[in-house]
């Protein structure tokens, strides 16, 4: 067994290999005739953290609705916004009868209603975007590390470590992530493709080694799945990797000697520490801005974030320096939202207060 699961392992990792020789376009620089200029960022709207009624812990996943409202998740719960920054609601009871949940992992929105996927206890609960219950079913007890609805169809991300025999090994492997196809009760999976992800094992435990984000554009899924500059698309429509966006690009090295536990939800146990990483991730996030992907590089001067910028078909085509107020927020670029209106959305917190925010920020001269 343990032989079938390395070679399969290998399989993978070798066909990806393949995939990024062939797609991949490396160039060296983008098409712009004025790259590496400086486009500023003009705050206009915070939705705060007040530290009583609302208290931030850490916002992400966030969705902008058809009429401006900001729909995120805050773990335990689901908050919305209207357009002029005023509370909406915020959904979810902590518990395990009718209407609650212990661990909410992820949510996703239809044209009228939020889907739930909570796996403590293993169900889907389902509410209007006017935040009333709706319904909720049972289903089968398994973590996404994503959902979405595209093409009227559930499509899950599932971390395979947990079902197969990595579980027992110790070190530094690729295993794979599994993209599937899900009926609409949970009931059954149809692998898509697997996505080779580099995790660190021992004792039965596993935190990744490389970053992992899934950002969705019409029928494609745009994966980040390595430590160094590479997004994946997977076509949904085909099950294939069809494009490989990179460049050449001079790696950062870490400055952490020992790394700290980020995961505040579910931490580990002080003998399972990781290895510190050599490298920075050369890449921390991605959006789609205008039918261009928007590429949230490593690289900084001061305030100053380096944004490349790739069109559809895999050609570099930008690059620009993002230069953030200084209004004392600090932030990383994960999970900030880009709307086509021009507007960043951007998770953030204010050091002097302790206390979190969303700031909606104008993109000036773009």
């Amino acid at each position: 067994m343990n032989n079938i699961i390395f070679r399969s392992s290998f399989i993978v990792f070798l066909i990806f290999s393949l995939i990024c020789l062939t797609f991949a376009k490396n160039q060296t620089k983008p098409l712009s005739k004025n790259p590496d200029r400086t486009v500023v960022l003009k705050e206009v709207m915070r939705i705060e953290d007040n530290g009583e009624n609302v208290i931030f812990r850490n916002p992400k996943f966030l969705n902008l609705l058809e009429d401006g409202s900001l729909i995120f998740y805050d773990f335990p719960h689901i908050l919305k916004y209207d357009e002029e920054g005023e509370f909406v609601f915020k959904i979810l009871k902590k518990g395990s009868g009718p209407k609650e949940c212990q661990d909410p992992s992820f949510y996703f929105v239809d044209d009228n209603q939020i889907y739930i996927h909570s796996w403590i206890p293993p169900k889907i609960l389902i509410y209007d975007l006017d935040g009333k219950y709706k319904e909720e079913y049972k289903t089968p007890s398994s973590l996404f590390r994503f959902l979405g609805l595209i093409d009227n169809k559930i499509y899950g991300i599932r971390d395979e470590i947990r079902y197969s025999d990595f579980i027992h090994k110790e070190g530094i492997y690729d295993t794979p992530y599994s993209v599937y196809e899900i009926t609409n009760n949970f009931k059954k999976l149809k692998k898509i493709q697997d996505i080779p992800v580099k995790h660190y094992i021992k004792k039965a435990r596993w935190r990744q080694r490389t970053l992992f984000s899934v950002l969705t554009f019409e029928h494609y899924l745009f994966i980040i799945h390595t430590s160094e500059y590479q997004i994946s698309r997977l076509n949904l429509r085909t099950g294939q990797i069809d494009k490989v966006f990179k460049r050449p690009y001079t790696r950062i090295k870490s400055e952490v000697k020992e790394e700290e536990d980020q995961d505040i939800y579910n931490p580990v146990p002080r003998d399972f520490r990781l290895p510190p990483l050599k490298y920075v991730f050369d890449v921390w996030w991605i959006q789609v801005y205008k039918n261009s992907l928007w590429v949230f590089t490593s690289t900084k001067k001061g305030k100053k974030s380096l944004i490349d910028v790739f069109n559809l078909e895999g050609n570099y085509i930008d690059r620009f320096y993002l230069e953030y107020p200084d209004n004392g927020l600090f932030h990383n670029p994960s999970n900030t939202l880009i709307s086509d209106a021009g507007y960043l959305y951007v998770p953030e917190e204010n050091r002097e207060t302790g206390l979190f925010c969303i700031t909606k920020y104008k993109i000036e001269g773009y």
